[in-house]
């Protein structure tokens, strides 16, 4: 006797096989998500050989999703789903419980990168699975907030190929993040800022010139004539944090050769404090254009952060950092020392 058949060419007993599929990446998902590391300090863990066997499950797992989407295109072929699934589910499970053996000594910030392209995924197959389902498998809020972005179709290839290059070690990963979250950002907000000066310097010689020019032809800059001078300062301030960053990044993250508990730690505390470095040039930037008459006293605020913040990084770098270097973040401290006197830090 022939199966019912659904819409989409799926008779209704292999969705419902499927759907079970489904909600056993839904426990996968949810113990990965759970998982902080173990407690091990000795597990002989080497990121070079974690990363290959990654390499290998995935591609695995790769070349059978590629035989499941054709399998479940019209017309389905409902024996070759249910011969795939179990497979499917096994190299998962395969990928999640290699991923269970990572010791916290391994580095946070490895363990959270690692983490995520894990879980993308997971939550990718989840949605894969979904497009040939009628009763889709749910998906928690709290997991679909973590990623708002992932579209119904899956991207199931695009997240194999992010688990194929999760990083091979903590320092790898710290300095991935700083790149582009610390200090590639700071440099973003230093070149927005001199370009909005120049444009201001600009745009004060423009009206010395031609004081009757038509107001459709006006140009309002980011920084008002009124603040130009202050904004200066602030962006040679914006200039130090700038090459305090990269020089974070390139002389104690790129160049740690040290990879005992202590130092892993140590890279971690750095991005921890690196992104308050971040936020506060952020702000430092948005006060310049802050409405109202209190704009300079939200500038000097924020500078002051700023200072307290790059001090609290260099404070820190100095730990560790290689002897060739350290006269010149002990200089940068001491700098910093009195420019947190100069905006009236208190400690």
């Amino acid at each position: 006797m022939s199966s019912a058949v659904v819409a989409n060419d799926i008779a209704k007993e292999t969705q419902e096989y499927l759907h079970a599929a489904g909600l056993n990446v839904i426990v996968l998902l949810e113990h990965a998500r759970k998982f902080e590391g173990t407690d091990e300090k000795n597990s002989g863990f080497s990121g070079q050989a974690f990363s290959k066997v990654i390499h290998d499950i995935v591609t695995a797992v790769d070349q059978e999703v590629t035989r499941f989407i054709i399998a479940c295109k019209p017309p389905a072929l409902d024996a070759e789903i249910r011969a795939l699934c179990p497979k499917i589910n096994a190299g998962l499970f395969q990928l999640v419980q290699h991923f269970g053996r990572i010791p916290k000594i391994a580095g946070r910030t490895y363990l959270v990168e690692v983490r995520r392209a894990v879980c993308k995924t997971l939550v990718a197959m989840v949605l894969l699975i979904n497009t040939f389902l009628d009763v889709k498998v749910e998906l928690s809020s709290a997991i679909m907030a973590d990623m708002p972005y992932m579209s119904s179709t899956g991207v199931f290839w695009e997240h194999c190929k992010e688990l194929k290059q999760i990083p091979v070690d903590n320092r790898a990963a710290v300095l991935t993040i700083w790149q582009s979250v610390v200090s590639g950002l700071v440099k973003d907000a230093a070149e927005e800022l001199d370009e909005s000066l120049t444009e201001s310097e600009n745009q004060t010689t423009k009206d010395g010139d031609d004081e009757e020019s038509d107001s459709m032809d006006e140009f309002s800059p980011d920084i008002p004539k009124d603040r130009v001078e202050e904004a200066r300062t602030m962006y040679k301030l914006i200039l130090s944090a700038k090459q305090v960053c990269e020089k974070v990044g390139l002389r104690c993250i790129r160049d740690c050769e040290t990879f005992d508990e202590e130092h892993v730690v140590w890279l971690d505390r750095l991005l921890d404090l690196g992104r308050p470095v971040q936020d506060s040039v952020d702000e430092l930037v948005a006060a310049l254009s802050a409405d109202g008459d209190e704009w300079k006293q939200a500038v000097r605020l924020e500078a002051a952060k700023l200072t307290e913040a790059m001090s609290n990084l260099v404070t820190l770098a100095i730990t560790f950092v290689d002897d060739s270097h350290l006269s010149w973040f002990e200089q940068c401290r001491k700098r910093l020392d009195v420019s947190k006197h100069t905006y009236h830090v208190v400690r």
